[in-house]
């Protein structure tokens, strides 16, 4: 699905370069909203894929268990675009509560270059206390 601000026509010639190099860019002042963000985690050797879908009730976003040892969510908040977010957290587990190891926020355009390969969030390496790692890269599934 697309959403796209409607352009006007200016007399401006400037106007009219500033549409031509976003269209060449592939922005054209269009904006594509998916229905889920899609997180690849991966822990000793076991890489997991995460689908986290479109929510507008944030907190009701429950952190997904990573072998006993982290937790990992993703908060996708698609409408109002004007408004839109990906909110990512990671935590170590913990027998007196999960520690905050990382917080990320990331607003539209969540694009990444054409074949990136660790999506929108670049290649992550997060370490927790006792030197364990977890790995984990997003994106917006085409």
């Amino acid at each position: 699905m697309l959403t796209c601000a409607p352009m006007r026509r200016s007399s401006s010639p400037g106007h009219w370069c500033l549409a031509a190099c976003l269209a060449l860019l592939g922005g054209g002042g269009c904006a594509r909203k998916v229905a889920a963000v899609a997180c690849t985690v991966t822990y000793a050797g076991e890489a997991r894929r995460l689908e986290f879908p479109a929510t507008n009730q944030p907190y009701a976003v429950r952190a997904q268990d990573i072998a006993g040892r982290f937790r990992f969510k993703a908060i996708y908040l698609r409408d109002p675009w004007q408004t839109a977010s990906i909110n990512l957290y990671a935590y170590q587990q913990q027998p007196a509560g999960d520690l905050l190891l990382q917080e990320a926020k990331f607003v539209p355009p969540f694009g990444s270059a054409a074949g990136a390969r660790y999506g929108f969030t670049g290649r992550q390496l997060l370490y927790s206390a006792n030197q364990r790692e977890l790995e984990y890269w997003c994106e917006l599934p085409r």
